[in-house]
């Protein structure tokens, strides 16, 4: 499917696009998923999902997939300290974002139903 195709799909599925100027001129897409959720797709390869709180402050979630990255420090001991830590896999594609995002929503519809 081309991005185009996504995008058309996202909408069968009742997804809004939301998109502020802003977000349009800094590479942002903003979609409002029928079930309340605000998901954005970002030129730098993240996909967040955006919660507001009760007291309006916005948090928000990465939707990247995750691989395991080893670490090591010195510590202020002089010892060595190997720990393994959680990075986010980057998708440079915006056809492969929408992608994520399509197959997101069809799981978040599918879990309401």
């Amino acid at each position: 499917m081309t991005e185009q195709q996504y995008e058309k799909a996202l909408q069968a599925l009742g997804v809004e696009n939301v998109t502020t100027t802003r977000q349009k001129n800094n590479g942002t897409t903003a979609f409002k998923l029928p079930t309340g959720q605000t998901v954005t797709e970002h030129k730098t390869g993240y996909i967040r999902r955006t919660v507001r709180s009760s007291f309006n402050v916005q948090t928000c979630y990465q939707l990247n997939p995750t691989y395991d990255v080893n670490h090591e420090s010195i510590g202020m001991d002089g010892k060595l300290r190997k720990t393994t830590r959680k990075e986010r896999t980057r998708i440079w594609s915006r056809k492969a974002r929408l992608k994520k995002l399509f197959l997101y929503t069809t799981k978040k519809l599918n879990y309401e139903l």
